[in-house]
């Protein structure tokens, strides 16, 4: 049922015009990953996402709040287990799917801001996806982020470019 809610939500912030939409408030970003299983002894997979986002009009302090939606492939976590007598098998596991999160981005000091989000999961690792860390800006266009990102079952620590429109 929340796919569902999520769907509409979605398609509702697709409807509005290019007109209505700040160019100036859109940007784009996308980078690299690694990825383990909560709890579950498999190796780590080097995944990547890709996101979009949108500025809300709302001041938070010296930040932003943002709305992003995006895709994420974990990339392949193997693992093998040795059972005496019956011999060593071997799995494969990864997760894929899109998210949308809530973004805020307060300022710290100069170029460096705290990046959190909260947000769902609507892939194969559906559920509640949490994260924080730290963006540099680079311009006023570019930001490099460090995240660590907890969804249900992936855990990812992730660096992204994000360029703005």
């Amino acid at each position: 049922m929340k796919k569902l809610y999520v769907m509409l939500f979605v398609m509702c912030m697709a409807g509005y015009s290019y007109a209505e939409v700040d160019s100036d408030k859109l940007y784009l970003g996308g980078g690299l990953s690694l990825n383990s299983l909560s709890g579950i002894d498999f190796s780590d997979g080097i995944g990547l996402q890709v996101f979009a986002g949108y500025k809300l009009p709302v001041k938070i302090a010296d930040g932003s709040l943002s709305v992003e939606a995006g895709y994420m492939d974990s990339g392949d976590m193997d693992s093998s287990v040795n059972i005496p007598g019956l011999g060593v098998f071997k799995g494969e596991t990864e997760a894929k799917g899109v998210w949308v999160n809530a973004v805020i981005d307060l300022l710290l000091k100069d170029k460096l801001s705290f990046v959190g989000r909260a947000g769902l999961d609507l892939g194969d690792d559906d559920g509640i996806m949490l994260g924080g860390g730290l963006g540099l800006r680079l311009d006023e266009k570019m930001q490099v982020r460090a995240e660590y990102v907890i969804r249900d079952h992936v855990d990812s620590l992730q660096v992204n470019l994000i360029i703005g429109m």
